[in-house]
């Protein structure tokens, strides 16, 4: 600005009275918006709600119709309507529906602006600078936001933001009914806004005994329910958003209940042909009064159960039903209904931020943001580890990666990681020397997004996220995209030692394990060493034989084959039954949230047995693998009616001639990408073309071709040099407490000694008394 105009502008503005710069913003920005640090001055209060436009509020000069005209925020059609419409990004309206969750430091400085306007206009050197109580500057910069500062010490929760076109009820369970769309657009807290619809159907009196259904809550996902008699009803599920199919998960709430009536309930529109419900399992019902005065929570419930193919045959896409009878405990009741026990974003919260205030995890346990969802919901990245005394020992660790709910309506996978968190995060001696060994990095809630909304596979894109791990479309698939990203780049700094994403089963029961067969001889049958040893800690919940870890081309897009391709020998998805457990103590019966809690400790428990520097188990465990292979290949050679020397080269066989595909889920294998991002993708690809081609090298002078040619001869030399033998230096290291005295057992050459830990067959587990660090060339911190 000129100076005597920047002189003329400040007295202007301060003639004014502050509060009719709150009723007219245009004044402000018409007056102290020419300077750029004054136009952000300006949308920075905008951003926290203290300018607050109305319609008809604001002057119809023709200087203000020029400012609306020519500054894109006012949008093009230079007219004013709601806030919201002034203010176009959807994230700066969330913020102000919720100001309580700004910072206090944010609101010292809106404080200090307010009683100076001047203040607007003066010269910061840099605008990150903190403001304390009296408007003094305070020389230290704030935390980048969205990295650190997630939940305010006082003040509400961030809130779930739907999308634009479902109806939210004001409960404490949003409740969500979409209206019919061909992609997402966009979302806002709250979702829809407006009145909000009343049921279809009213009471007309306490002897009207129509129950009253209701899912517009978070993950709540029924569409409609029809009463076709007395006390049986028809309910119909709501597809995944943007969708015409993946109906599986339910939840509901029921009301206006009668005690010992005998009501059928009937899902129309299921699409699987095959479910645990034909083998005995029940659903999940949650009863409000007995949740209060007995403290009983969800249970299995539900009698005459059948799971049957719906009898019309139009040609069009089969459709199963599930039925089955109840029988309310209390009259004028509320309860629920659903596919498996619900974990919601808002569960997740709750919990995040209970560790973000323990002073003691929060040590160890730092909270940060991967990425923000399509809906703009946050994805939390958890990075647990002890901290390292050196630089030499931080950069020693090894990674674990571990993340869950890529599929929302598999809340399985919540309780799982719910289990590892509580163990992980515990005073337990075993957590603790996990931390000091290992960084572990968690993504608690991969598609919070399809959470929110009650999707059972897909996210707001209408895919299954874990089909499109090779994604090159960031804006489109962030949260699978930024989760790759940031594989690879812990990748660079470290080793990974195992993957494993959780995940939930629809047609199987107990749990198992996927992984990926590797193909380098010299770690034969290492990939299966950790799903057998976990199967010997949790054998009455874990399967061995469901396991499998064929690599087949319509699952080259999932996580744990991507991850496998980038390196990782030990990459997994656990899949866990909606069931129950045909093994052991546990045999038929259902799984209940602590069994699923109780594997997420089993994970880490048999991460300590896995890399334990006594290999007796380890080597045990693949001398194992090997004769269950040889049984597996004679018993296919019999199939076949051939005869084999099993004493020959039989480890020679591929075993991918001997495993069968796996059951996993079928219902997205068709599912590419939405038509509106087909010329994206093409766009994206062209321009990756372009920039990966080969330039044509100019000519070079003589001069050039000499020096070229000098340096090739320096770096001839320098590899003669270097591959020459000489003695080099070797690491001493003391003994653990306890070791193997099997000479004939060496680890395996990605089996490290870490620390000591004598379980074998003993439980007491002890530490090394020093440590192998390897000799990196530049040092890392967690």
């Amino acid at each position: 600005m000129f100076p005597a105009l920047e002189t003329e502008l400040k007295q202007e503005v301060g003639t004014l009275p502050l509060r009719e710069l709150h009723r007219n913003p245009v004044l402000l920005d018409q007056k102290t918006c020419p300077d750029p640090y004054e136009d952000f001055m300006y949308h920075h209060l905008q951003y926290y709600g203290y300018f607050k436009a109305q319609r008809g509020s604001l002057p119809n000069s023709a200087s203000h119709q020029h400012v609306r005209k020519n500054n894109p925020r006012y949008g093009l059609s230079g007219s004013f309507g709601e806030r919201e419409d002034v203010i176009p990004d959807p994230l700066q309206k969330e913020k102000l529906l919720w100001p309580t969750c700004l910072s206090s430091a944010a609101h010292r400085q809106i404080e200090a602006v307010s009683r100076d306007p001047l203040m607007l206009s003066s010269p910061l050197k840099s605008r990150q600078l903190l403001h304390d109580e009296f408007g003094e500057v305070n020389p230290c910069l704030r935390e980048p936001r969205d990295l650190f500062t997630f939940f305010p010490s006082s003040g509400p929760l961030q809130a779930p933001r739907w999308p634009i076109e479902c109806e939210v009820i004001k409960e404490n369970l949003h409740h969500i009914v979409p209206t019919e769309g061909s992609y997402f657009t966009s979302s806002r807290v709250g979702g829809k806004r407006g009145i909000i619809r009343e049921p279809a159907v009213t009471l007309q009196g306490p002897e009207d005994n129509t129950l009253l259904f209701e899912s517009r809550f978070e993950s709540g996902n029924l569409q409609k329910a029809v009463r076709v008699d007395t006390y049986e009803y028809e309910l119909t599920l709501r597809t995944d958003l943007y969708t015409n199919k993946h109906t599986q998960w339910f939840y509901f709430r029921v009301q206006n209940t009668r005690k010992d009536t005998t009501y059928r309930f009937t899902i129309v529109n299921l699409l699987k042909p095959k479910s645990l419900y034909t083998v005995g399992m029940k659903p999940l019902m949650y009863s409000q009064l007995d949740a209060n005065t007995h403290n009983i929570g969800w249970r299995r419930e539900g009698n005459e159960i059948r799971y049957y193919k719906n009898n019309t045959d139009d040609g069009q896409q089969p459709f199963y039903c599930l039925t089955w009878t109840i029988q309310f405990p209390h009259d004028q009741d509320t309860c629920f209904f659903a596919h498996f026990y619900p974990y919601t974003y808002t569960d997740l919260q709750c919990y995040l931020l209970s560790v973000a205030n323990n002073p003691v995890q929060s040590q160890f346990c730092k909270l940060r943001t991967l990425c923000r969802s399509l809906a703009g919901n946050t994805v939390y990245l958890l990075t647990i580890t002890n901290p390292s005394r050196t630089p030499r020992e931080a950069a020693a660790k090894k990674a674990v990666v571990l993340s869950a709910r890529v599929h929302p309506g598999e809340s399985n996978g919540s309780w799982i990681m719910k289990g590892f968190l509580d163990f992980i995060l515990s005073n337990s001696p075993d957590a603790q020397l996990l931390r000091d060994i290992f960084v572990f990095k968690v993504v608690p809630m991969l598609n919070p997004d399809g959470v929110i909304v009650g999707n059972y596979r897909c996210s707001l894109a209408g895919r299954d996220l874990n089909r499109h791990y090779k994604t090159i479309l960031k804006e489109s698939f962030p949260c699978i995209w930024h989760t790759r990203n940031m594989v690879k780049r812990l990748l660079e700094e470290r080793e990974v030692l195992l993957y494993c994403d959780f995940h939930g089963h629809s047609r199987k029961n107990n749990i198992f394990l996927y992984g990926c067969k590797n193909n380098d001889r010299k770690y034969w049958l290492h990939e299966r060493v950790f799903p057998l040893m976990l199967s010997k800690n949790v054998p009455d919940k874990f399967s061995f034989q469901s396991c499998n870890f064929k690599v087949q081309k319509c699952k080259e897009g999932t996580g744990r084959v991507v991850m496998w391709r980038m390196g990782i020998l030990n990459s997994y998805t656990m899949e866990s039954t909606f069931g129950g457990s045909t093994l052991g103590n546990k045999r038929d019966t259902h799984f209940t949230i602590e069994d699923l809690k109780s594997l997420g400790y089993h994970v880490c428990d048999t991460l300590l047995d896995f890399c334990d520097p006594d290999r007796t188990k380890f080597m045990q465990c693949l001398a194992e693998l090997k004769e269950l292979l040889k049984q597996e290949i004679h018993k296919k050679f019999n199939e076949l009616g051939q005869d084999m020397d099993l004493e020959g080269n039989w480890s020679d066989i591929s075993l991918s001639d001997i495993e069968s595909s796996t059951s996993g889920s079928d219902s997205s294998l068709s599912d590419g990408l939405p038509v509106h991002l087909l010329s994206m993708a093409d766009e994206v690809n062209q321009k990756k073309k372009i920039y990966k081609k080969k330039k044509k090298k100019p000519l070079q002078t003589r001069k050039q071709r000499n020096e070229q040619y000098q340096k090739n001869n320096l770096m001839r030399e320098l590899k003669l040099i270097e591959d020459t033998p000489t003695q080099k230096p070797r690491f001493t290291v003391s003994c653990c407490p306890k070791r193997s005295t099997n000479s004939s057992q060496e680890p395996a050459p990605d089996m490290k000694p870490l620390w000591s830990r004598n379980r074998y067959p003993a439980t007491k587990r002890g530490r090394a008394t020093m440590m192998v660090y390897p000799s990196l060339h530049i040092y890392t911190y967690p």
